[in-house]
C-alpha cells in the first residue's frame, strides 16, 4: 500500500510538472478576461464567478488571493456607479478599479519589502498561517461562505431587479395616430398597452372601445356630433406569462399592442378617446388635425435623431433599433448615431450600420438617416447625419482620427464635395461637465440645431439657473456661463430647438431608462453601464416636411421647421411673430426699432400620461389628463411673459411694444492670462465685443405642463432696418 501512495504522489508530482506550464498562460488569460468584464454592466457577473472559482479551486495561494480581490473589486465597483451617478459611469469604472488594483499591489510589495527586511515578520507570519490552518473546520468553512457570498449578494443587491423580471401587468393604454389626416382619409391608430415600466404588456387581455373628443379649426369649442368611421370594440389577445420584451413573441397575439384603421369626416382637432375595460380608465391619443391638405403642403413627422446601438455603447441591434423605432415607437423617421471612438476599433461595423440603415428605409413610410457620433471632451459632443444613402467611413469621424473641431468641419466639408450629399452637427447636453460645448467652434453651415432635452436633463439653461426646473445631470461644480442653448443664443448664434432621446438602452423613440428597466438583465441586453446615468425621459421632435422621404425630412432640418417634446408625447405647438413662422431663417424684420411685434402661439396638448425624472408614466382609478400648463415666452434669454391654460388646446396673442434692444454676452466672459474666453473650460480666446445679438431680439417658446411634460419651439429673431 505504502509502495503505491509513493508511485501515486511520483505521478501527480509529474503530472503537475507536466501541465502546469501550460496551464500558466491560459489561467493568466481567464483572469484578465475577468477584469475586462469591469466595463460590463450586468455581465460583470462573469468576472465576479471567475474570481469565486479562483478562490475556490485554485491551490495556490496568490491564485486564490486574486480571485478574492477580482470578485470583490467587482461587486464594489458595481455598488459605487450604482450608488454615485455624479460622473461617467465608465470613468467610474476605471478609475475605482484602478484604485482598488493600485491599492492592492501597494500593500503586497509593502507586505514583501517587510518580510525581506525583518524576520520578525516572516516568522509571525509563518505562525499566523500555521493558527489558520489549526482553524476549526467550522470557522474555515464559514469563511469560506462569507467569501462567496458577499461579493454575489452585493452584485445582486444592484442587478437584479424581479419587479422587471416578472411584472409585466398592465397599468395603462398609449393611443397613437399620425398628426394631420385629410378628411375622409383612412389612417392608422396604435393601441398599446404598457406595463409600470413602460413596456408593452404580454398579458393585457383588455377590451377597447373607441369614440372621438373633437374641437373646432378656428373657434376650439367642442364638436358634438363628429363624423367618422370608428373601429368596433375589441378584446386583446396575450400571453400567461409575462416578457420584457414582448414585441418580439411572434405568435399571433396581439401581446400588447394592435393597430386600428380609421377615418374622420369632420374637419377640426381631434383625439381618439379609447375607453379599456382592464385599468377602467379612458385614454387620449395625440391631437390630430384634420382638414383638407394639399398634396405639396408640409405635414407634421416625428423622429428621434440622436439614438445608440451595440455597435457602440447602446443597446441591440441595428436591426432592432430601427423595428423598435417603427412599429412600437411609431416614429416617421430615425438616425442611428453610434459613437465613431468606438467603431473606428470594429470598421465592420460601419458597414454593418450602413446596410441597416438604407434596408430599414421605405420612402413615404419610414425614414432613416445614416448618422456617427463625435466625442470629444474639450470642446462638445456632435451628432452628425448625412442626407444620401452613404455614411461618411473614411476617415471615421472620432476624437482619434479627427481630433479637433475644426477637423471635423474639414472633413464634412471633403465629404458634401465628393459625394454631393449633405450633413448637419447637432450639439448635445451641452452644460455636463464631462462634455461642456464650446459655442465658439461651431460652423453655422453644419450646426443649425441644437438639442434642448433628452435622457441627461435640460439643456437650454445651466443646470442651476432658476429657469431650468427639470434639471440635469453631471453639472460643474459651479454655475457655468457660456455652456446653455440660451447663452449661445446670447452670444449671436442662430440655431434652432430640437429634442432627441439619446437612449442608449435599444428604445429609440421611447428610452424606458427613466424607469426601472435601465437595469442590466433587461432585454435587449447592454455590456454597458450606459443606461445607469440617464434617469430623464428621451424627448423626440416633430418637423413640418413636403414629404416622408430622406430629402423631405432632411431638408426640413435644414430649413429648421422644427419643434419638440421632452418624452413620448406629440403636442402641436405653432409660434410666429407678425406671421413670421419658425424656419427658413426665422427672422421678422421689422420697419423700425419700436415696431410693435405681435406674438401668436397656438398649443394642442397631447393625453397621454406623462413620464418624467426617475418617473414612468403612470395612472390612477379615474384618471382624467392634466391640461394645466404655464406657456412661457422667453425674451433674448430671459423669462418675459407667462400664459397658464387649463385647456387641452390654446390660442394665445400678445403684442410687445418694447423696442428692440437685442442681448450681448460679454458681460460674462472671463479674463486668463490676458486673454478673452466665454469660460473656464474653452480654450478658445475671443472677443466678448462680438458676442452679441447685433441690437436684435430673439424669442423662443417653452411649455411647461404641470404634469412634468415640456414642449419647445423657436427662437425667431428680430431685426429692424436701421
Amino acid at each position: 500500500m505504502r509502495k503505491f501512495k509513493e508511485i501515486q504522489e511520483s505521478y501527480n508530482r509529474l503530472k503537475a510538472r507536466r501541465w502546469s506550464p501550460w496551464w500558466k498562460l491560459p489561467r493568466l488569460g481567464l483572469y484578465i478576461y475577468g477584469l475586462v468584464s469591469f466595463f460590463w454592466y450586468f455581465w460583470c457577473v462573469v468576472g465576479l464567478l471567475i474570481g469565486i472559482l479562483y478562490f475556490l479551486f485554485f491551490q495556490d495561494r496568490g491564485w486564490k488571493r486574486n480571485g478574492i480581490v477580482l470578485a470583490f473589486a467587482i461587486a464594489f465597483v458595481n455598488l459605487f456607479v450604482f450608488f454615485y451617478k455624479e460622473y461617467s459611469p465608465l470613468t467610474l469604472v476605471i478609475w475605482s478599479g484602478l484604485a482598488i488594483f493600485l491599492t492592492f499591489s501597494i500593500l503586497l510589495g509593502i507586505i514583501s519589502i517587510l518580510k525581506r527586511k525583518t524576520q520578525l515578520v516572516a516568522k509571525s507570519r509563518a505562525s499566523l498561517e500555521r493558527k489558520m490552518i489549526k482553524l476549526p473546520n467550522k470557522i474555515g468553512v464559514s469563511l469560506k461562505v462569507v467569501v462567496i457570498v458577499l461579493p454575489i449578494i452585493s452584485w445582486a443587491s444592484v442587478n437584479l431587479d424581479f419587479g422587471v423580471m416578472f411584472d409585466n401587468n398592465p397599468q395603462l393604454l398609449w393611443i397613437h395616430a399620425p398628426t394631420n389626416v385629410n378628411i375622409g382619409e383612412e389612417f392608422q391608430v396604435t393601441v398599446e398597452a404598457w406595463d409600470s415600466f413602460e413596456r408593452l404588456s404580454a398579458l393585457y387581455t383588455g377590451r377597447v372601445a373607441f369614440s372621438l373628443r373633437s374641437y373646432n379649426l378656428t373657434t376650439y369649442t367642442l364638436i358634438s356630433n363628429p363624423q367618422a368611421i370608428l373601429p368596433d370594440p375589441y378584446t386583446f389577445t396575450g400571453q400567461f406569462f409575462g416578457s420584457d420584451i414582448a414585441y418580439e413573441i411572434k405568435d399571433g397575439r396581439d401581446n400588447g399592442l394592435h393597430v386600428f384603421n380609421m377615418e374622420i369626416n369632420t374637419p377640426g382637432i381631434h383625439y381618439v378617446l379609447v375607453n379599456d375595460s382592464w385599468t377602467k380608465n379612458s385614454y387620449l391619443s395625440n391631437p390630430i388635425i384634420v382638414n383638407t391638405f394639399d398634396p405639396t403642403e408640409p405635414r407634421i413627422y416625428w423622429g428621434d435623431i440622436h439614438t445608440h446601438s451595440e455597435l457602440s455603447d447602446g443597446t441591440g441591434s441595428a436591426e432592432h433599433s430601427y423595428y423598435y423605432a417603427r412599429y412600437i415607437a411609431c416614429l416617421d423617421f430615425n438616425a442611428l448615431t453610434d459613437h465613431g471612438e468606438i467603431m473606428l476599433f470594429s470598421p465592420i461595423s460601419l458597414d454593418i450600420v450602413e446596410a441597416a440603415t438604407n434596408n430599414a428605409y421605405e420612402p413615404n413610410e419610414f425614414v432613416t438617416f445614416h448618422g456617427i457620433e463625435w466625442t470629444n471632451t474639450q470642446t462638445g459632443h456632435y451628432i452628425c447625419i448625412f442626407s444620401g444613402d452613404n455614411l461618411l467611413k473614411s476617415p471615421v469621424i472620432s476624437y482619434l482620427t479627427v481630433p479637433k473641431t475644426q477637423d471635423l468641419w474639414n472633413v464634412l466639408d471633403s465629404f458634401t464635395a465628393q459625394t454631393g450629399a449633405r450633413a448637419l452637427a447637432f450639439p448635445h447636453h451641452t452644460t455636463k461637465k464631462a462634455y461642456i460645448q464650446d459655442w465658439t467652434y461651431i460652423n453655422p453651415k453644419y450646426v443649425k440645431l441644437a438639442e434642448v432635452t433628452s435622457v441627461h436633463g435640460e439643456f437650454l439653461f445651466e443646470q442651476r439657473d432658476e429657469l431650468n426646473y427639470r434639471g440635469a445631470i453631471d453639472p460643474p461644480l459651479k454655475y457655468t456661463y457660456g455652456s446653455s442653448i440660451a447663452d449661445a443664443f446670447k452670444m449671436g448664434y442662430r440655431m434652432t430647438l430640437y429634442a432627441a432621446s439619446d437612449e442608449h438602452d435599444g428604445h429609440p423613440g421611447h428610452s424606458l431608462s427613466h424607469t426601472r428597466a435601465y437595469i442590466g438583465h433587461q432585454r435587449p441586453f447592454s455590456l454597458w453601464h450606459t443606461r445607469n446615468e440617464h434617469p430623464y425621459p428621451g424627448g423626440i421632435s416633430a418637423v413640418y416636411a413636403d414629404n416622408l422621404t430622406r430629402e423631405g425630412i432632411f431638408s426640413a432640418f435644414e430649413r429648421q421647421t422644427i419643434f419638440s417634446c421632452s418624452d413620448h408625447g406629440r403636442p402641436i405647438l405653432e409660434f410666429s411673430i407678425n406671421n413670421t413662422l419658425v424656419g427658413d431663417g426665422s427672422t421678422f424684420i421689422a420697419d423700425n426699432q419700436n415696431s410693435h411685434r405681435k406674438i401668436n402661439i397656438f398649443l394642442a396638448q397631447d393625453g397621454a400620461p406623462v413620464a418624467r425624472k426617475h418617473i414612468a408614466a403612470s395612472v390612477s382609478p379615474n384618471w382624467v389628463p392634466n391640461w394645466d400648463a404655464s406657456i412661457e415666452i422667453i425674451k433674448n434669454g430671459e423669462l418675459w411673459n407667462t400664459i397658464h391654460t387649463s385647456e387641452p388646446i390654446t390660442n394665445v396673442s400678445i403684442i410687445d411694444t418694447d423696442p428692440i434692444t437685442g442681448t450681448s454676452f460679454d458681460s460674462y466672459c472671463i479674463e486668463i492670462d490676458g486673454k478673452w474666453y466665454i469660460n473656464e473650460f474653452s480654450d478658445n480666446p475671443i472677443d466678448p465685443a462680438t458676442l452679441n445679438t447685433g441690437g436684435f431680439d430673439f424669442y423662443l417658446i417653452r411649455v411647461v405642463g404641470d404634469n412634468g411634460r415640456s414642449a419647445y419651439i423657436g427662437p425667431i429673431w428680430v431685426e429692424y432696418i436701421v
